[in-house]
């Protein structure tokens, strides 16, 4: 991403968010959380990445569900990193709370958005840590296909309170 086209892309899309994580530090209440929202907290856990098109050995999920369907490869194909943050779709003009998945060299591979996004901003999380997120959504008879972040008041804003924990951040090839 070394185009100046790229970078002034990815300049306004973090801008964007600064604008709206600066907006919710003067909504009244959660002075005392680590993150008082979903933009601060990306913008300071996340990392840009890179798509690539759509590998020809994973199928194109179903549109709106992003979250069930990057879910269900991560679980069917450990090489691959569920990740959850922000990107950019093609003809739309805001960042949006959207979940994809790294392959092992750190790109991005899209499989809900039919063509993959300009800008992708987001937090790769530990397949163990989703999956133990997962399961004790069920235990307690909660949707499981959730946002892990937007879903997480069922954790009782756990994240967004002390952080992630450290066995939460998977461990991938980008920076």
């Amino acid at each position: 991403m070394n185009n100046p086209t790229e970078t002034t892309e990815i300049e306004e899309f973090k801008g964007y968010l600064q604008d709206l994580a600066a907006v919710m530090k003067k909504v009244p209440g959660r002075t005392d959380w680590k993150y008082r929202g979903f933009e601060e907290l990306v913008l300071e856990c996340g990392r840009v990445m890179e798509p690539k098109p759509l590998p020809k050995n994973i199928k194109q999920g179903q549109p709106r569900l992003c979250y069930a369907n990057c879910q269900r490869l991560v679980l069917k194909n450990r090489s691959l990193t569920y990740v959850e943050g922000y990107a950019m779709a093609e003809g739309v003009s805001i960042p949006l709370h959207h979940a994809w998945l790294l392959d092992a060299n750190g790109y991005v591979i899209d499989p809900t958005w039919e063509t993959p996004g300009c800008c992708y901003l987001g937090i790769p999380l530990a397949t163990s840590w989703v999956t133990s997120i997962w399961n004790s959504r069920k235990q307690k008879g909660r949707p499981d296909e959730l946002s892990i972040l937007q879903g997480n008041h069922l954790e009782d804003f756990s994240i967004f309170k002390q952080g992630f924990p450290a066995e939460a951040l998977a461990e991938t090839s980008i920076s």
